[in-house]
């Protein structure tokens, strides 16, 4: 069975972008052990070509945020699959759209979008979502039917996401790399969607607990709109730092006394996730997919509610709460797995019945097509990449994969699954 994964269906929204690198690594690692299909990254413009299922069996999208319906794709394809999360501009419109002098431009294309998935949705073999919520949503507001789709949460690296050996330490080392004052802090990972993301709320609330007592510091990582960031720094104990390295990322989180998420929607909500494999309780919403996904091991609240929001701020830096609810956290993200979600969308592969090659004839093209797609989607300047794209000079790519490629963060999980191809194909041109 041959997989046509597509890599590029948002590749510029980071979160997203996270789903791919971590279902292409866990199905690599399913099919270097079975060698019973085979995944090929391929990009979004290729999916359109007329001979498509000539060259693969399932066609998979696994990480399309939002409500646009991917039309051409549905037209070529025998079996195409999808990932889809996240409808809020569909359910809350001009609520959670950042620009409201463009509504009128966008509210006609999310109608013509909704009538190509009620129209369209006989020529779509599976979709998985990645809650409850999410499940009910679509159908109600796409009109997926239920038997169209599964749900399959996401997961989360615990081998990377989890608690520091020393939270103080932890915390004092990041804020002094970063010039912020030492104090314990609150976490949110933004974007530039700030309503969706409820940024005037989170710092109103903010600077409500601040005026009744509250210590700690709030510190926003991710994208950020600059007005927000104008707003907020006006508050004492307010920081805004921009987007930093999964590195960094993780450190904030580690030091983390509470993660805060009020979201106005969320379809699932990775850094819920990833805070609680680290022992750091959220704050989120009470509606949509957040109470699902922290269960008991968070304080829940209106994300309309400023004043509920500082409420709970104040609450949780009681020490006692936050003991505990660290511990609930720790167990709850136990229940997220890369490689349980790899194998359950497996078996939505599976489902087709199709036959393949044999494992080594189709294993050669995967690794000669994820290889090339890579390099399309992340040239290096300094190994020119574009140019041996179009001279077809693999020798070059596979070095640059080997001596980069595997160890950048951005496309080292797309590389992963053929890194002893890769050293093989090294071999052979060094003799």
């Amino acid at each position: 069975m041959r997989i046509g994964i597509v890599l590029d269906w948002n590749v510029n929204a980071s979160s997203l972008m996270n789903i791919n690198r971590n279902l292409f690594r866990e199905l690599g690692k399913i099919m270097n052990e079975t060698k019973s299909f085979t995944i090929s990254a391929i990009k979004e413009s290729s999916v359109g070509i007329g001979d498509i299922n000539h060259h693969y069996d399932v066609i998979h999208i696994p990480n399309m945020g939002g409500y646009r319906f991917p039309v051409i794709p549905a037209q070529n394809c025998k079996n195409l699959i999808l990932g889809l999360s996240g409808i809020d501009e569909v359910i809350y419109g001009n609520e959670v759209f950042t620009d409201s002098s463009r509504w009128k431009i966008q509210e006609p294309l999310i109608k013509t979008a909704i009538n190509n998935w009620k129209s369209n949705i006989d020529k779509i073999k599976s979709i998985h979502v990645v809650t409850s919520s999410e499940y009910n949503e679509m159908h109600q507001y796409l009109g997926i039917p239920h038997k169209k789709m599964t749900i399959i949460p996401h997961g989360v690296n615990h081998d990377f996401f989890k608690p520091p050996t020393n939270k103080e330490k932890t915390r004092k080392e990041i804020l002094h790399k970063f010039h912020i004052p030492e104090s314990r802090y609150f976490l949110h990972v933004g974007e530039t969607n700030w309503k969706r993301k409820n940024h005037l709320r989170i710092i109103e609330a903010y600077a409500k607990a601040k005026k009744s007592g509250l210590k700690h510091s709030m510190i926003f990582v991710g994208k950020y709109n600059s007005k927000i960031k104008k707003i907020g720094e006006k508050i004492p104990g307010v920081f805004f730092l921009g987007w930093l390295s999964n590195e960094y990322m993780l450190k904030f989180m580690q030091g983390a006394d509470a993660f805060i998420l009020p979201s106005i929607h969320e379809g699932f909500g990775m850094p819920l996730v990833e805070s609680m494999a680290c022992g750091v309780p959220c704050i989120t919403s009470n509606n949509h997919a957040p109470p699902e996904v922290v269960g008991n091991s968070g304080l829940l609240v209106n994300p309309r509610d400023a004043s509920e929001i500082s409420e709970k701020m104040l609450q949780i830096v009681n020490d006692k709460l936050q003991a505990e609810l660290s511990k609930k956290a720790i167990n709850q993200a136990k229940l997220f797995s890369w490689e349980d979600s790899a194998k359950k969308i497996l078996n939505l592969y599976d489902n087709g019945g199709m036959q393949t090659n044999t494992f080594e004839e189709d294993y050669e093209v995967a690794a000669y097509r994820t290889l090339t797609t890579v390099c399309e989607l992340y040239p290096d300047s300094k190994q020119r990449l574009i140019e041996s794209l179009l001279q077809f000079d693999y020798s070059k790519m596979i070095s640059w994969a080997l001596e980069d490629g595997l160890y950048d963060e951005k496309t080292r999980d797309f590389l992963l699954p053929f890194e002893s191809w890769l050293n093989k194909q090294n071999t052979i041109m060094a003799d």
